[in-house]
């Protein structure tokens, strides 16, 4: 559990005021050259058997370095752009898994552990919004799969905030469905069956936003919604048809 709350930590230290596919949302003085930090918190419901809302203070930051970045959950390197479409490659850490010893109904079970995936992400925009297509891979060999995304983000500029609705879907090859929410042979009890619930495809939509307080502090937030595949939500160790994740926080531009 402990290694799962340093990891959140770090993955949290590079969230951005963005919070979107991309480094779209970020209002910046240099779009070349930017650092914000400040406090923040991240709650997330999981779909898990007796495991439930989770809660944790986080500090919030964002860092670019032209042409790298970091955001949210992400790193990133810009390959290639012109007016309106963008190649990025990536490596984004994986938040999926959890500590067996937090639910009882779990005994038995193995903890499935966080990855750090690598990939490309294209972008194209327009007066229509943006749309995101990633394509990611595991590089840790924890869960061996891979991950295909597209997401729609439509931003809504006002004079001191940005509000940036989104919605998509996450396609899961079987190997990474299958760590995260599948049982193995040797895990099985009664009540628990072995399952593998094969390549799935979760939807979701979102909304983040952030409020330029002043020239130095902007205030951020993120809400995602995803509806789980129904060959996930029928594993013996899930209980929910959804999962939740929000992220809040304030941060100061050095």
């Amino acid at each position: 559990m402990t290694s799962k709350i340093l990891t959140v930590l770090m993955t949290l230290l590079i969230y951005s005021a963005g919070l979107a596919e991309g480094n779209d949302q970020i209002s910046q003085k240099d779009p070349n050259s930017t650092l914000l930090v400040g406090p923040g918190a991240w709650i997330t419901v999981e779909p898990y058997k007796g495991m439930h809302t989770i809660v944790y203070p986080v500090p919030v930051v964002a860092a670019v370095s032209a042409p790298f970045y970091f955001f949210i959950d992400t790193a990133g390197c810009r390959v290639f752009s012109d007016s309106n479409m963008t190649f990025d490659l990536i490596g984004k850490i994986r938040t999926d898994g959890y500590d067996a010893d937090r639910s009882e109904d779990f005994d038995g079970m193995h903890d499935r552990h966080m990855s750090f995936d690598v990939g490309g992400e294209f972008g194209i925009s327009g007066d229509w919004g943006n749309l995101y297509t990633r394509i990611l891979t595991d590089a840790l060999a924890q869960h061996e799969g891979q991950e295909f995304r597209v997401t729609y983000v439509k931003p809504f500029k006002f004079e001191k905030s940005k509000i940036s609705p989104s919605l998509g879907f996450a396609l899961l090859s079987n190997n990474l469905a299958n760590y995260y929410y599948g049982v193995r042979d040797d895990e099985a009890r009664p009540g628990r069956p072995a399952y593998d619930p094969g390549a799935s495809v979760n939807w979701f939509v979102g909304l983040d936003a952030n409020y330029q307080l002043n020239d130095n502090w902007t205030l951020i937030t993120s809400i995602t919604y995803y509806w789980l595949d129904s060959n996930i939500r029928n594993s013996p160790i899930v209980d929910k048809d959804y999962t939740i994740s929000i992220l809040a926080g304030a941060m100061y531009r050095f």
